[in-house]
C-alpha cells in the first residue's frame, strides 16, 4: 500500500462464518444490535459448509429482488409450486415472509416442482439486502433442515450482484461425504431458483404505482418498509418501521391453479399416449 494513500475504515464483524461491513452514509458508527442472529451450530459438525455463488444483475434496481417477499404467485408461475400458506410480516428493519408450499406433479424435475417435495420456508431480510432462511424440507418422508442466505450489493443505479449460499443440517447416521453431496444438490436446486428470478428481472419494466388484485400482497407496504433504507436516519417515518402483518388465502388461487394442472396433466398423457406414425425413408 502506498505511504500517503487514505483509506476509509469501517466497522465489521464475523458472523455465521461471514464478514459483515458496515456501511452508512452519514457516517454514524456501526449498531450492532440489528446484526443478523447467530446460527446455533454453523461452523461445527452438526451442518455442512456454506456453498457460495455470485450471479450478476446488470440491468435491475435490487428493489425487484425485495418485491418477491410478498410476491405468493411468482411460487406457482416461476418455482412450479402451490404455495399453500404464505404470510408476511415487517417490524423495524426486519421483513420476513413465511410460506409453505408442495411441487406441481406437471413440473416434475424443474425448480420446486415435484409433488413429494414440501417445503416450509421462514425467510427473513435483516435490513436491505441480507436474508436469512430457515428452510424445512420433506421428500417422501426424508426430512432436511437447509439454511440458504442471501444478500444483494448494488452496483450501480439500475444493477447489482447476488450472492447466495447454504448450509445442510447432516442428517443422523449419513457420513460427511453424502452430507456434503445433498447440500450440493440443494445450492443447485436453489441456485437454479434464483435464475428462474433473475429471468423475470432482467425483462421486468419497473411500476411505481402498480394496480393490485387481492393475491398481489402488500406490495405497497413493503415498498414502504424498504424506503427506510433510502433517506437519513432523521427521514425515518413510524409507518416505514411499525408492525406490519398480512396473510394471504390462497384457497381460491389453488383451486385454479390444481385445475390448471390436471389440464396440463391429461393433455401430457394424451401426448405419451399417441401412436408415432412410422416415417418413410427412401433407399
Amino acid at each position: 500500500m502506498p505511504l500517503r494513500a487514505r483509506t476509509q475504515r469501517y466497522e465489521s464483524v464475523i458472523r455465521n462464518g461471514m464478514l459483515m461491513i458496515w456501511h452508512d452514509a452519514e457516517g454514524s458508527p456501526a449498531d450492532h444490535d440489528i446484526l443478523p442472529p447467530e446460527l446455533e451450530g454453523i461452523g461445527t459438525d452438526r451442518y455442512t459448509d456454506w456453498t457460495r455463488k455470485v450471479i450478476d444483475v446488470p440491468n435491475a434496481h435490487c428493489r425487484e429482488i425485495v418485491d418477491n417477499v410478498v410476491d405468493m404467485a411468482h411460487f406457482f408461475y416461476i418455482h412450479f409450486a402451490f404455495p399453500t400458506n404464505f404470510r408476511n410480516v415487517f417490524e423495524g428493519h426486519m421483513a420476513t415472509q413465511f410460506m409453505e408450499s408442495t411441487g406441481r406433479p406437471d413440473m416434475a424435475g424443474e425448480g420446486y416442482g415435484d409433488e413429494d417435495l414440501i417445503l416450509k420456508s421462514e425467510a427473513t431480510y435483516y435490513g436491505p439486502s441480507f436474508m436469512i432462511n430457515w428452510l424445512e424440507t420433506d421428500y417422501k418422508g426424508f426430512l432436511t433442515k437447509v439454511i440458504p442466505v442471501n444478500c444483494h450489493i448494488p452496483t450501480g443505479p439500475n444493477s447489482f450482484k447476488l450472492q447466495y449460499g447454504l448450509c445442510v443440517e447432516k442428517p443422523e447416521g449419513l457420513d460427511d461425504k453424502t452430507a456434503r453431496y445433498i447440500g450440493t444438490k440443494y445450492s443447485d436446486m436453489f441456485g437454479d431458483g434464483f435464475l428462474q428470478d433473475v429471468h423475470i428481472w432482467l425483462n421486468k419494466a419497473p411500476v411505481q404505482n402498480p394496480l393490485l388484485c387481492e393475491e398481489d400482497g402488500p406490495v405497497y407496504q413493503l415498498r414502504r418498509w424498504y424506503e427506510q433504507f433510502y433517506v437519513d436516519a432523521a427521514d425515518v417515518t413510524e409507518e416505514m418501521t411499525e408492525r406490519f402483518e398480512f396473510e394471504v388465502d390462497t384457497t381460491k388461487a389453488n383451486e385454479f391453479w390444481r385445475a390448471e394442472v390436471e389440464e396440463n396433466l391429461a393433455r401430457k398423457a394424451g401426448e405419451d399416449s399417441s401412436p408415432v406414425e412410422p416415417v418413410e425413408t427412401k433407399s
